[in-house]
């Protein structure tokens, strides 16, 4: 055998090896890529179901439907995750032979293909956090019909000083943030017992759900925020900004940042994008909320809650006496508004059009 057929031999062996684990790579991404496909089918007609049963049920219906549907959704989510977690990225490199002068004694082929596997970084949606930003238009229902149900009662050990933030996770565990009190990240499973202190960089005061595995949490003074993966604490990442940071809300890839500038509008790599201008004179503007086509804030010193446009045009503005100095603030799928009334010592509902209110909890 002459020199070009002996490499020409090695370089069939060598696409021969190239051919059969590419087919082999690809036959496994296709198998994933199947059955995230099919999860992904089920789990969009489980959410049109939620939809279509909180427009035409009655309230019971609801409650009970969409109980049983949210734990049929978390389950599917828990098998994508586990899924994707064992989901590698592949890079095929060839590894040439050293002995390239003595190739016709020693080399019996040109170089091996090899298959190099890293963890694949991959970023699941939660169907709950997605779900609870389907906005249900049409007949909404009226505050006086709203009340609360005692679901679990949380003994926060070693604050007693308002807690500045609170968070609800997409499986029920609750993160708290004791900026005045602790200066701890705590979190709490969702029978109300302790679970563990997370890790942060200074006293947190407000913390948002970016998605299953992430949550972001402000320092106020202390002039940064940071995004916390709080499966794993040591994947963090810290932004500066030029001002203190007060209230924090995450939307469609988007945080929304209470400082001394306005409402400053960055991505998720701590690149401005936008400052919305509002009244943050001294410190008076601390909470806000969002959701896909509206900005809710609190004015403590002025005692109203805003309701503006993605551009900080007012909707609406809300002051009643009932309510005095309004702080933490949320919003529920109809777009009523939950507000804390810190001197007052309430929490007041309002109504999605600000019109009608009703103090649902006090002391």
């Amino acid at each position: 055998m002459n020199l070009n057929k002996y490499l020409d031999e090695l370089e069939r062996k060598l696409l021969l090896d190239l051919k059969s684990k590419h087919e082999n790579s690809k036959f496994k991404y296709n198998n994933i890529l199947r059955r995230l496909t099919k999860e992904e089918k089920e789990i969009e007609k489980l959410k049109r179901q939620i939809v279509q049963m909180k427009r035409f049920a009655s309230d019971l219906q609801v409650f009970l439907g969409t109980r049983q549907l949210n734990k049929a959704i978390i389950e599917k989510f828990k098998a994508l995750k586990e899924e994707m977690r064992g989901c590698m990225n592949k890079k095929m490199e060839i590894e040439i032979h050293h002995v390239i002068s003595a190739l016709m004694k020693e080399v019996t082929q040109f170089g091996q293909i090899k298959v190099i596997e890293t963890k694949a970084s991959l970023q699941l949606k939660d169907a709950k956090i997605d779900q609870a930003q389907i906005q249900i238009h049409g007949s909404l229902q009226n505050v006086e019909n709203i009340n609360l149900q005692l679901k679990q009662t949380i003994d926060i050990k070693g604050s007693e000083k308002p807690i500045t933030g609170c968070v609800i996770l997409p499986d029920d565990r609750i993160i708290i943030a004791d900026f005045f009190g602790s200066g701890k990240l705590m979190e709490y499973g969702k029978d109300g017992k302790p679970i563990r202190d997370i890790p942060v960089s200074d006293g947190p005061y407000g913390p948002t759900v970016i998605d299953t595995d992430r949550v972001a949490v402000t320092y106020g003074n202390n002039k940064c925020l940071e995004i916390i993966n709080y499966m794993d604490d040591k994947e963090r990442k810290k932004i500066q900004c030029s001002n203190p940071c007060w209230g924090i809300s995450y939307q469609e890839q988007k945080l929304y940042v209470v400082n001394l500038q306005g409402i400053v509008v960055m991505d998720l790599t701590g690149k401005t994008l936008n400052t919305i201008d509002i009244n943050v004179l001294n410190n008076i503007v601390n909470y806000i909320t969002t959701t896909r086509d509206r900005i809710y804030y609190t004015n403590g010193r002025n005692e109203t809650v805003h309701c503006c446009s993605m551009t900080g045009q007012d909707i609406w503005i809300f002051k009643h006496h009932s309510t005095a100095q309004p702080r933490e603030i949320s919003v529920d799928n109809n777009q009523n508004v939950f507000v804390i009334g810190r001197l007052s010592n309430n929490l007041t509902v309002i109504h999605h059009d600000g019109k009608d209110s009703k103090v649902l909890l006090t002391q």
